[in-house]
């Protein structure tokens, strides 16, 4: 017979007898195997090798023992405790080797060696256990580590006492003394062992008994009970000082009359589970029913009781107050109709719908039928008659009801039948307002009446029926006003893109059935194409009752949208544009509505506007606003000025801001306005090269012509949009070589908005802006959102504090906001330039806090290219004398400055305001 395959099979056989032997265990450091003191025996006789080879063994058969249908996780945690068994005889037999002889007594000599070498051996298993295993695996870390090393520490120098004595034996062959201490050590191992079994058992009740809310009681061997926790307590009606220590029959005598006790003497024999489906006590309240798993374990049987009666109780309550609940916060109207006693139960909210008192009872089903139109009683009870007879699973039907103000109303009715044997026992349902349905043409017919998705109208039915409603109003035969509302769902985008089309489209039905509830009867709604909706309001009394539907609407959309599992939230921007004489065509309101639903998304969302008399102003203004500002770029019709930086020290002109003017018809336009504007049409980029290169020429020509002037650089202002620009940092290069200004002369100013839009990119193209040499300031720091760790991470030269700090800067109870730009300033290694000084007290206090440059009116407007030339030429401090009040008024006016709003004419502020 082959040798390889003998060992093989010899293996296998030795791994099985110990599976037979060794009933699987959790692993637990603290509980001493007997393979140590095997390891430590052959340490003392044999060496270092032998040791780690026998733990290499034991390891080994431990965990095929344990383990007898391996994983692959399993397989790999049982191969990590081979190696940690082999690390921790290696350490141990490392450091027993390593220790000295002392010169003292012998018995020092020989203990302290191996009493040293179990601490290694401990720490590995411990740190291998409650440390590493858990990290791998997930689980909680023991956060009282070094109190269980310590507490498994006498447990092993215990162990490590009995195989220095049974190495003692061995070594001088007192084999007398064996015979003696062999079978007291067997039963103390098997002690031991018993020991650690109920301490496992005990520790795992304790734990999981608070988590369970079940009935637990635990017996032992001969079945008397040794744990009876609280839930049992209350549910058999038996305290705990009567059931511990005597059979569970004995404690319950109800008990001997049932199945439960062969049952518990089946798990005994078998080892096996036992179930009791249904066991019957009575009790001092009620009869009980119960079902008893009895599930064996190593030193008895665990009970686990669930009450069938109590669980069937809280299952009827759970739903009667599931019902009761979802009657009050339905949206429709619940109602149920007992066809044997004619008794008629409506909701609070159906009751409610018909103008009556929200009260919720019962009463005669003529509180419904009494109030249906003529008209539709009878098409009501046919369909009735007709669901009962072909036991059509649901019934609908839409029918008039007469509301408390004496007006009908159309509702949906919903409903399914109950049958018993052989008849109808009731009927139950809902009822929903709806709203009146879209007038459908001929025309509109034939390209499609409804949205295929939401089943609402779809654009030409609505326009068609704002055309009707147009049409009355002029030619007077409805003279009550009329609305129209025009609907875009925010972030509609972001939910298709991240959550798919289908989520997509399950969202766009949800808000049409939201819509449906918001609107009144004669009203009409409509699918425009996308996530676009559109409302005819028919008749108002006036135009608050506009808003008043539009703030429904809103609280309407608030709440979540379950989709999927999911949670997704979503809000509208509505605009409002009321029917009157002057619209000449239903497009003609559609495109105001749409006009102010814009205005809204532009005023940050989730929210309404009205179209009026100033918006239209605005609008009309708008097109030739837009259309002289495309001209303005193409033609470069725009100017630059400048606005000098000092030195505080010196008051010396050292640099300029670029900002950029446009005049139009004579009259100038604020960036506020045209900045903004700019970046909707697409046309900043295009204007902001245009200010790069005209600022670099210039301030090249200054440079070449005033050398004694001492000017260090010229700031240019860069918006979000040229930041996203993929060719930006070839325009910077093309204008400083156009230019030939050195690159160090340049300088970006960029907002910490536009930074934050996408910090990763923005920080790798500044990167690549200072390579070339341009240096790069932060604009108006204090008013964006950056946090400091994104701020650390951008290469910035430079801080621009803001106007509105240095304002505040001389009240006695300001906020030293100053101070701690300065301060980061001085940590992140970068200067600083204050904006905004008009008083003399601001640069000198400014000074004396350690800034180095300012700019503002104390010094200087901002000034044409002429007159900045002229100041250069001048070369003379600048600011004005003590007393002497800045430029203010209307020398502001005058340059297009507004001074009461902090970045009027500063491109980046501009961009700020837009945000």
């Amino acid at each position: 017979m082959n040798p390889v395959r003998q060992v093989t099979d010899w293996a296998k056989s030795l791994i099985a007898a110990w599976r037979k032997r060794r009933p699987a265990r959790t692993r637990d450091w603290t509980a001493v195997a007997p393979s140590f003191v095997l390891e430590f025996t052959v340490l003392l006789l044999f060496g270092a090798d032998p040791m780690v080879a026998i733990a290499a063994i034991g390891a080994a058969m431990q965990a095929a023992g344990e383990w007898p249908r391996p994983r692959p996780f399993r397989t790999a945690l049982a191969l990590f405790h081979v190696l940690t068994g082999i690390a921790a005889a290696f350490a141990a037999s490392t450091l027993y080797h390593a220790v000295p002889a002392s010169g003292l007594a012998w018995w020092v000599d020989r203990g302290l060696p191996i009493a040293i070498a179990v601490l290694p051996y401990c720490l590995v298993k411990c740190l291998s256990t409650q440390l590493i295993v858990p990290l791998a695996t997930g689980q909680r870390i023991n956060r009282s580590l070094p109190l269980d090393f310590a507490s498994g520490l006498p447990a092993y120098f215990a162990a490590a006492a009995i195989a220095a004595a049974v190495a003692a034996i061995v070594e001088h062959r007192l084999w007398d003394v064996a015979a003696i201490t062999a079978p007291i050590l067997f039963f103390v191992h098997r002690a031991y062992e018993a020991h650690v079994a109920r301490v496992d058992e005990e520790r795992l009740r304790k734990e999981i008994s608070p988590f369970i809310d079940q009935g637990m009681a635990v017996i032992d061997r001969h079945g008397v009970v040794t744990h009876w926790n609280d839930v049992l307590e209350r549910m058999l009606e038996c305290p705990r000082e009567r059931a511990l220590g005597r059979p569970v029959v004995d404690a319950i005598p109800a008990l001997a009359r049932t199945e439960l006790p062969r049952l518990i003497t089946a798990a005994f024999a078998e080892r096996t589970p036992q179930t009791l489906p249904q066991l019957t006590l009575p009790s001092a309240t009620r009869v009980k029913r119960m079902q008893v798993r009895v599930l064996p374990v190593a030193s008895g049987a665990t009970l686990l009781w669930d009450d069938l009666s109590s669980r069937t109780n809280q299952v009827a309550t759970r739903a009667a107050e599931r019902l009761a609940l979802a009657a009050e916060g339905a949206s429709d109207g619940l109602w149920e109709w007992d066809s044997r006693t004619q008794e008629f139960y409506c909701s609070k909210r159906w009751r409610a719908m018909l103008g009556l008192p929200p009260r919720d009872g019962v009463g005669h089903v003529s509180e419904w039928f009494d109030r249906i139109h003529d008209e539709d009683r009878g098409t009501l009870k046919a369909a009735l008659q007709k669901h009962l007879a072909d036991g059509s699973e649901h019934f609908e039907h839409m029918h008039r009801i007469r509301h408390e103000d004496g007006t009908y109303r159309r509702y949906l009715c919903r409903g399914v039948a109950a049958r018993g044997p052989g008849r109808v026992l009731r009927l139950a349902g809902s009822l929903t307002e709806a709203a009146e349905p879209l007038v459908v043409s001929g025309r509109a017919q034939g390209a499609g009446a409804a949205d295929p998705l939401t089943g609402l109208g779809n654009r030409a039915v609505f326009v068609e029926r704002l055309g009707q409603r147009l049409e009355d109003f002029k030619q007077r035969r409805n003279t009550s006003s009329f609305a129209a509302l025009y609907l875009d769902l925010d972030r509609f985008k972001i939910v298709n893109d991240n959550l798919g089309h289908l989520v997509g489209d399950e969202l766009l039905t949800i808000v049409s059935r939201r819509l449906e509830a918001c609107v009144r009867p004669g009203d009409a709604l409509a699918r425009l194409g996308g996530d676009e909706f559109a409302i005819l309001l028919s008749d108002l009394g006036d135009g608050n009752q506009a808003n008043t539907v539009a703030f429904r609407i809103q609280e309407a959309l608030s709440a979540p949208c379950s989709i999927g599992g999911r949670e997704v939230f979503t809000s509208a921007s509505i605009g409002i544009a009321l029917g009157n004489a002057q619209y000449s065509t239903p497009d003609e309101i559609m495109r105001d509505a749409d006009r102010a639903m814009y205005q809204a998304k532009s005023r940050g969302k989730a929210r309404h506007e009205l179209f009026d008399a100033d918006m239209h102003a605005r609008e009309k203004d708008r097109l030739g606003l837009e259309a002289d500002l495309r001209h303005a770029v193409n033609t470069g019709s725009f100017e630059v000025h400048y606005q000098p930086i000092v030195l505080l020290g010196s008051r010396k002109c050292v640099g300029f801001e670029s900002l950029a003017r446009w005049t139009r018809n004579g009259t100038p336009v604020s960036p506020i306005t045209f900045i903004p504007l700019a970046e909707e049409l697409g046309i900043i980029e295009p204007l902001g090269t245009w200010m790069l290169q005209q600022a670099c020429l210039t301030f090249a020509d200054w440079k070449r012509r005033f050398p004694e002037a001492g000017l260090d650089y010229v700031t240019v202002n860069v918006s979000s949009r040229q930041l996203m620009q993929r060719n930006f940092l070839r325009v910077v290069e093309k204008a400083i070589e156009e230019s030939r200004i050195q690159p160090c002369d340049l300088r970006l100013e960029i907002t910490e908005t536009a930074l934050m839009d996408s910090p990763k990119e923005a920080a790798q193209l500044l990167n690549e802006l200072r390579e070339i040499g341009t240096r790069i300031y932060l604009d108006d720091f204090g008013c964006g959102y950056s946090s400091l760790s994104h701020l650390a991470k951008l290469p910035v030269d430079a801080l621009k504090i803001d106007r509105s700090f240095v304002k505040n800067l001389l009240l006695p109870d300001r906020p030293a906001i100053v101070e701690s730009i300065l301060a980061l300033a001085r940590t992140l290694k970068t200067g600083v330039v204050a904006e905004g000084i008009e008083h003399e007290a601001q640069g000198r206090e400014l000074a004396r806090l350690g800034c180095t440059h300012a700019q503002g009116f104390l010094y200087s407007r901002p000034l044409s290219a002429a007159a900045a030339e002229a100041l250069i030429a001048a070369n003379q401090p600048l600011g004005v004398a003590e007393g002497v009040q800045p430029a203010t008024g209307d020398a502001a006016a005058t340059s297009g400055r507004d001074t009461t709003t902090p970045g009027a004419v500063d491109w980046a502020d501009a961009l700020l305001s837009r945000r």
